[in-house]
């Protein structure tokens, strides 16, 4: 394969095996010997409790250590009874600070100051003391406070949360349903070795792993605790492509044990969990919606049991208390699986637990709070199948109805993540094989990919490279081409390439034009980019053709009033201004106001700018009483929702203060969500 779009696989271990893949991470202040046989004996004690492991003798550095750390991270911190309290003040309140533990041979330590800190967990006065006590509180952390993955999916709504449950979603099918490379396990094995290096407990266990691992026991080891389920929920916490995609045959194989021995009655179930503000308040404003639980779902066929964890924990003002209360049908169609632990594993003999498949969905029944102050929440089990789900999934499927898995990279890109995108196309032309069409669909990607961070030569390169492929693969009429030779035309168009561009734009419209009922949306953005050009090159008279025709196709399509048509009634309104055809120009400016009525807030920038372009053109036509009435409109928005510095304020200021010049090279742009200056 061409050096534009290789990739290594090697390198998806490479770039993950410096971090820590655990959910706890182990900081070590003291004035230590770092070399000494002593202070190895006791690292190699800590190191069977958490592995990874940093020793710091400087406060400083481990204070500079910790801050820069992900703050999603769970940090342990051991000191010594000499570390002082302004010390602990200054990191007590990091989110990734998650617990503190002193050693004190003497227990000679002032507990006034101590009790002021409540992640200050325990003071031992041995390292074996120390280590249990770590091991204990780590278990009960991860039986009631491990943190539950989920998206919500808001019905008849579409926004960004709707595009995070699909992106969960389709990231759980595909790595379901696509084959596991053949050297996945061992190379998870690799990296494991690597991470526990020098650490005997977790080596031994990894040698237990290689030799004695099947698909039948692959749900023992997920519900055991190991590094196995350590190192995966931490993939899934950090959303860790590379990483996930290493544990596809141990997702199957658990799929696989849960279909074996689906439960096949319906069951009601509790689960206790704990939950800061901010995942509660979610929930309490999702009462009706659906739900993606994306990791395993633990769950207790016993009441009491479940909230048994609730009298284990500690609640506080931030940190609440809830009981799941779930129905679960088994003979929903295409809901996710789960199945009695104690059939499953020795370990669990005598439980009453239920293992749900990661990636099941739920509908959010109702929620209420308890005498004791626990949070109900009634969920059912449900599936992609619900009516308003099927058709929203559907659009990321072929036409065989299989998973398309290039449909994980689109999404990502809509979420703007865009180096996880593109991680994930590389991915993806490593697994495809060389005659695969798909690769042309990825270099495409990768090309636009490029294009937006700005990498013009890398970007023209993959956009080439997509296209001599696609060459090969497809037929000569296949609507990919258009859309390869749209984005060729962006690239020259940034390039200052005009007839480049000009000549790619046309190339994609002649390709779209073939089917236009189906891209007659993609040919008026085409011919848009097209005007943009000639009124950039000063020929007005193909860019009112342009645009003119831009109106006569959506007109077909779409309603008179529909919103993307006042963005083109403008783009005409401003080609007329340039042709001195002022009563033609406030025409358009005027239509794309009464849509905007229709449509918009009247504070809001798209409505205060076409408001300003009127001013100018009353301005330009020697109404100078009408243009200073639509210059104050104007400005009244504009500093509602502007600061002062910025360019349209400055420039509203301008034409208010200077009512008698004429602004002919003057005009106002629309703010972006989140531009301030």
């Amino acid at each position: 394969m061409g050096s534009c779009y290789s990739a290594n696989k090697s390198l998806h271990a490479t770039s993950i095996e410096n971090e820590n893949l655990e959910v706890f991470s182990l900081i070590w202040l003291d004035n230590v010997d770092k070399k000494s046989q002593k202070t190895n004996s006791i690292q190699r004690r800590l190191r069977a409790t958490i592995n990874y492991l940093k020793v710091f003798i400087n406060e400083t550095e481990c204070e500079r250590y910790i801050k820069q750390m992900p703050q999603d991270e769970n940090v342990v911190l051991l000191i010594n009874d000499q570390i002082g309290q302004k010390f602990i003040s200054n990191i007590h309140d990091l989110p990734q600070l998650f617990s503190i533990y002193i050693y004190s041979p003497s227990k000679n330590i002032d507990q006034s100051w101590i009790n002021q800190f409540n992640k200050i967990k325990s003071i031992c006065v041995d390292y074996n003391e120390l280590a249990n006590q770590m091991k204990v509180d780590q278990t009960r952390y991860m039986l009631s406070k491990d943190e539950l993955l989920f998206d919500i999916f808001r019905i008849e709504q579409s926004s960004n949360e709707n595009k995070r449950f699909l992106y969960s979603q389709i990231l759980i099918d595909i790595l379901l349903e696509t084959d596991p490379a053949s050297n996945d396990a061992a190379d998870l094995l690799s990296l494991c070795r690597r991470q526990y290096k020098g650490n005997k407990v977790e080596l031994d266990l990894l040698r237990k792993f290689d030799d004695s691992y099947s698909s039948e026991n692959a749900i023992s080891w997920l519900t055991q605790g190991t590094f196995i389920s350590q190192i995966f929920n931490k993939a899934l916490r950090r959303e860790n492509l590379d990483l996930m995609f290493l544990f596809r045959f141990f997702l199957q194989d658990i799929h696989q044990e849960l279909m074996q021995n689906q439960h096949v009655y319906s069951i009601k179930v509790y689960r206790y969990q704990q939950m800061n503000d901010v995942q509660l308040e979610l929930l309490k404003s999702s009462v009706g919606q659906f739900i993606s639980i994306n990791n395993f779902l633990v769950a207790n066929m016993d009441r009491q049991s479940a909230l048994s964890f609730e009298r284990a924990s500690l609640t506080t003002n931030s940190i609440h208390s809830i009981l799941f209360e779930i129905t679960a049908n088994p003979h929903l169609n295409k809901s996710k699986p789960f199945a009695v632990i104690n059939k499953l594993d020795d370990a669990h003999q005598d439980s009453n637990e239920v293992l749900f498949m990661l990636g099941s969905i739920f509908q959010l029944n109702s929620i209420r709070q308890d005498e004791n102050n626990t949070w109900i929440i009634e969920m059912t089990l449900s599936d992609k199948t619900n009516k308003y789900l099927k058709s929203v999934y559907n659009n990321y499927k072929n036409e065989d109805g299989d998973i398309n898995l290039l449909s994980l990279g689109y999404i990502l890109q809509e979420l703007n993540k865009s180096d996880e995108a593109e991680k994930y196309y590389r991915r993806l032309i490593t697994e495809f094989s060389d005659d695969d069409e798909r690769i042309g669909y990825c270099c495409l990607n990768l090309g636009n990919i490029a294009f937006i961070k700005k990498n013009y030569d890398a970007s023209y390169e993959l956009l080439s490279k997509a296209l001599q492929i696609s060459i090969r693969t497809l037929e000569p009429d296949d609507m990919f081409f258009a859309q390869i030779y749209n984005s060729i035309g962006h690239l020259h168009h940034a390039k200052h390439e005009s007839k480049l561009a000009i000549e790619s734009y046309k190339n994609a419209i002649s390709i779209w034009k073939q089917s236009i009922d189906e891209n007659y949306f993609n040919i008026a953005e085409c011919k848009n980019n097209l005007g943009i050009i000639y009124k950039e090159e000063h020929d007005y008279e193909k860019a009112l053709e342009c645009f003119q025709m831009i109106l006569v196709i959506l007109g077909k399509y779409l309603s008179h009033d529909h919103l993307d048509l006042s963005k083109t009634h403008c783009n005409v309104a401003s080609i007329y201004r340039q042709l001195e055809e002022y009563d033609a120009a406030l025409q358009h400016y005027n239509a794309a106001l009464d849509i905007l009525q229709k449509h918009c807030p009247t504070k809001s920038s798209e409505f205060a700018k076409v408001m300003g372009n009127i001013g100018i053109i009353f301005a330009l036509k020697d109404d100078r009483q009408k243009a200073l009435s639509y210059y104050e409109k104007t400005a009244e928005v504009y500093r509602e929702i502007l600061p002062p510095t910025h360019i349209n304020n400055i420039k509203i200021d301008q034409l208010i203060q200077n009512a008698s010049v004429l602004p002919r090279e003057l005009s106002f742009v629309v703010v972006e969500p989140g531009q301030s200056t």
